[in-house]
């Protein structure tokens, strides 16, 4: 059974109803074809890299998605404009409806729908916690993995 399987089941049964708790990474989920708005403190671009460094209190928000960090680096086609991988460092926060991931480093690659974290990676869905060295989240799916140590917290419904 993968671990990313197991830790589910873990989280479905920690809960008394867990059938009506959401699972983790399941609101995770891009839509590619919402804007990408980015906010930043300064933003420096590079024609010949085809990337944009936006640096300073960085929010980029698509959809019902928010990922926040220090710095994030676009990299974007250049025939047609379109973000193709955004990579975050610093205090990296990835925020939804219900959950948060946070760590140091996010890798997103756009057309994919993949996100990678890492730098004591971190899962927090109401009271209950998952940490790893590595996480990645599957954005078109609402799945993901834990890689490295993992240790998992779940706090009753009752408390």
């Amino acid at each position: 059974m993968s671990r990313a399987i197991l830790i589910s089941a873990l989280v479905a049964l920690a809960s008394p109803v867990g059938a009506q708790q959401a699972q983790p990474f399941s609101t995770f989920q891009h839509d590619p074809t919402q804007p990408l708005e980015v906010f930043s403190d300064t933003l420096g671009v590079s024609q010949a890299a085809n990337t944009a460094v936006f640096r300073g209190s960085v929010e980029a928000v698509q959809g019902e998605l928010t990922l926040t960090a220090d710095e994030m680096t676009v990299t974007y086609d250049e025939a047609t404009g379109d973000v193709v991988r955004l990579v975050a460092t610093g205090d990296v926060f990835l925020k939804s409806l219900l959950e948060t991931a946070e760590g140091q480093f996010a890798d997103y690659m756009v057309a994919e729908g993949t996100l990678n974290m890492s730098g004591d990676a971190m899962l927090t869905q109401g009271n209950n916690a998952l940490s790893s060295d590595e996480m990645r989240i599957d954005l078109n799916t609402g799945s993901g993995e834990f890689i490295g140590r993992v240790r998992t917290i779940f706090v009753p419904t009752s408390q």
